[in-house]
């Protein structure tokens, strides 16, 4: 378990405060398009008690016209697949173009490769870097961090700072190696202990703060 509860916001709260964000509070460190260096990026670690993944990289063929969703678990205690890690989901009509610019048409298919590039850290790769979705119909990512590292800011403590933390956790993308991460327009799903985003397209992604 990540938190506490008592010190949880409401879904709905952080959805609303993602919108306003968007359109007002552009200036926030956190807000939705911020921008920060790789050094100055907190990317969230998984608890040293968390169990080992399933697989750190799977592919799979995506048609445009065809709708699918591939996944990436944990193993439970017997060794065999339990809770869900990451999930992408793809629309029918989601494929928009190739990394090259050139269209997808309609029955194409595309090869796309999930990695998890650190098993201690929440970083992931989605390949092929530079695939487009359409903005109709955006790709859609999900991460669980129901398995994260309590101490957000590693001091040693687990205590109300990190709760504050988790309330600006978010899903931020790198177009490139070495480039400034920027953040999306996430959403914590309390319920579900999860954070979802809608991608355009294809890059490095992490939860952090």
């Amino acid at each position: 378990m990540f938190f506490s509860s008592r010190f949880r916001v409401p879904t709905i709260a952080i959805a609303l405060a993602l919108a306003i964000g968007c359109s007002s509070d552009t200036n926030s460190p956190n807000a939705p398009g911020a921008e920060r260096p790789p050094e100055a990026l907190n990317v969230s670690r998984l608890s040293t008690t968390a169990p080992p993944l399933e697989e750190s990289t799977v592919s799979f063929w995506a048609i445009k016209g065809v709708s699918t969703e591939q996944k990436l678990y944990f193993l439970d205690a017997q060794g065999q697949r339990g809770e869900e890690y990451l999930a992408l989901k793809l629309e029918n009509e989601s494929l928009s173009l190739r990394p090259d610019g050139s269209p997808i048409a309609e029955g194409d298919s595309v090869l796309i490769t999930i990695t998890v590039e650190d098993p201690a850290l929440l970083l992931f790769e989605l390949q092929p870097t530079g695939l487009k979705f359409s903005a109709m119909a955006p790709a859609e990512l999900k991460i669980h961090y129901a398995q994260a590292d309590d101490d957000l800011n590693e001091d040693g403590d687990v205590d109300a700072e990190d709760s504050r933390l988790e309330t600006i956790l978010g899903i931020w993308r790198q177009e490139l190696p070495g480039q400034p991460f920027v953040r999306l327009g996430s959403v914590n799903v309390e319920e579900a202990q999860e954070l979802e985003a809608k991608l355009l397209g294809f890059s490095r992604y992490a939860i952090a703060y």
